[in-house]
């Protein structure tokens, strides 16, 4: 369906026409406006397929309206509707390139058969437009596919040929627009950019991607679609670029994509090169970059020149898998889940494994852990491995994990040895000790100790024969006692230091604690 825009300063005039294109059922859906001004504001907001104006209104006339209608939308089709039948006005129409001149009083069978001709005229031109949209898009794929027909032909040679060379694969240079033929020099160095997205993208863009990728990157380059998660950016290298400059570049690119597009994008940036074998080695190094994203968060920025981390012995992985299986054995969860968190942050700060080996180590966990449930032989592990499996990055799969240890650990009854719960007990006490003054809380302390808050109050209670949360108030008023009687600081001040930054409920908690006021303490340290 087509849009109409009737604009007459007469009711009656609109209304005719309205009446008209629904009686003889024109596929239009109808807009009015009383005035030129009225309609060039509707225009700035919607777009139009057809405008049928009045020539002679108050204001802004038809032909004025038709001049700026033409400047904001250039491809409408312009009707002029007008009891003038002067010269001078039919000219100023084809001046418009307005489509139909209409005479009033209107003649009923004329009027309908016009407006019928502009619709099917804008229908021609929307399919026109399809049509030109497909062969762009069936042209584009092609060039996608033979720059990744050379591209691969170049990564498979990679001789020590100059980009500006004149041989057969400089067609790829060509198609590019960045390599060009004979006479350029070959001091002229190149780069790619390794696009990469967590989520599918590149399989539905369209040309109009690398022109506003090339306006963004301010600087002439191609992209070669590698999947629909990755694509290739080829462009010139300029001379006095920097690490750093680079890096501000792509950051500038992925927060420009991520505001355009709502989704994170992660880009890797490959050093200079300046011939087949140059381009095939960075080409590489990109590759194996890639091969680490799975310990990134999205929207990185990495360079294949950056020293990769160094590989580690896999013997440190197999212990913790060890000793993760001893403490589930014992029923000890929260202390294999520790554990569990301790390798975890060890892999992702020295580890460069691949994808698989980590998945792996978690599968060889969940196994112990559902043999320990005595569910090792049922479906639960093969969902819980394609859980596993489907995951896309550390952060993902590390959640994945936890939420797994501890819907084990609630279903089963803790059984701990006391060395071991004597630990996280010790660990509580001294993150107390330290940080009493700040907003702890029993949920913020076992988020810190990988414990459930309601099983690290049973087990504190249990060992220290004091609930958590009596225990954190005990020391702070002990340390508010102990400032109250050896300093001359204020009431108030001393409250907020030790955690309690509301005055009345502090001086409650010390009368209700010690049977006297913040006042009587303070007195009785003088006597």
């Amino acid at each position: 369906m087509f849009r109409i825009l009737i604009v007459d300063d007469e009711p009656f005039e609109r209304d005719g026409v309205v009446y008209l294109i629904r009686k003889f059922g024109l596929d239009l859906s109808i807009a009015e406006a009383e005035s030129g001004e009225e309609a060039l504001a509707y225009m700035q907001a919607h777009a139009v397929d057809i405008l049928l104006t009045d020539i002679r209104m108050t204001g802004m006339d038809g032909l004025q309206l038709a001049r700026h209608a033409r400047d904001l939308q250039p491809n409408v089709k312009i009707v002029i509707l007008s009891a003038y039948g002067q010269f001078e006005y039919a000219q100023q129409a084809i001046d418009l390139k307005a489509v139909q001149y209409v005479l009033k009083p209107v003649e009923v069978e004329s009027f309908v058969k016009a407006l019928r001709q502009v619709v099917d005229l804008c229908a021609e031109e929307r399919l026109e437009l399809e049509r030109q949209s497909k062969l762009q898009q069936v042209y584009r794929r092609g060039i996608q596919s033979e720059k990744i027909t050379l591209l691969a032909d170049l990564m498979g040679e990679g001789e020590n040929r100059p980009l500006s060379g004149e041989d057969d694969r400089g067609e790829l240079l060509r198609l590019n627009r960045l390599f060009a033929g004979p006479g350029v020099s070959e001091d002229r160095a190149y780069r790619f950019l390794m696009l990469d997205t967590r989520m599918r993208f590149f399989d539905t863009v369209d040309a109009g991607f690398e022109a506003l990728l090339g306006e963004r990157l301010d600087s002439e380059g191609s992209v070669m679609v590698l999947n629909e998660y990755q694509a290739l950016v080829l462009l010139e290298a300029r001379t006095g670029e920097t690490e750093r400059s680079l890096a501000r570049m792509c950051e500038d690119l992925a927060r420009w994509f991520k505001g355009l597009y709502g989704k994170e994008l992660s880009i890797v940036c490959s050093g200079a090169f300046q011939d087949f074998a140059q381009m095939r080695a960075e080409y590489r190094k990109l590759e194996s970059m890639l091969e680490s994203k799975f310990f990134y968060e999205e929207g990185f920025v990495l360079f294949a020149d950056a020293a990769l981390p160094q590989l580690q012995s896999s013997a440190f992985a197999e212990r913790a898998i060890a000793d993760i299986s001893q403490c589930l054995s014992r029923k000890e969860w929260d202390v294999a889940q520790i554990r569990f968190v301790q390798l975890f942050d060890d892999l992702k700060k020295g580890g460069h494994f691949s994808v698989i080996y980590v998945k792996y180590i978690c599968s060889e966990i969940i196994r112990s852990l559902l043999q320990t449930m005595r569910k090792g032989d049922s479906d639960d592990f093969r969902g819980t491995l394609e859980a596993i499996f489907r995951t896309t990055a550390l952060k993902e799969l590390r959640q994945l994990m936890l939420d797994l240890f501890r819907e084990c650990g609630a279903r089963a009854e803790p059984a701990a040895p006391p060395e071991a719960n004597h630990k996280i007990v010790d660990e509580v006490i001294q993150i107390i000790e330290r940080e009493y003054h700040t907003d702890l809380s029993v949920d913020t302390i076992a988020e810190r100790v990988y414990l459930t808050p309601s099983y690290l109050s049973h087990l504190f209670a249990k060992q220290t024969g004091v609930s958590l949360i009596k225990y954190l108030t005990m020391h702070r008023l002990e340390k508010a006692r102990q400032l109250l009687k050896e300093t001359n600081r204020k009431i108030v001040d001393i409250g907020a230091e030790v955690g309690y930054a509301n005055y009345p409920y502090f001086c409650s908690l010390l009368k209700n604690y010690y049977g006297k006021t913040p006042t009587q303490i303070r007195e009785e340290g003088r006597t």
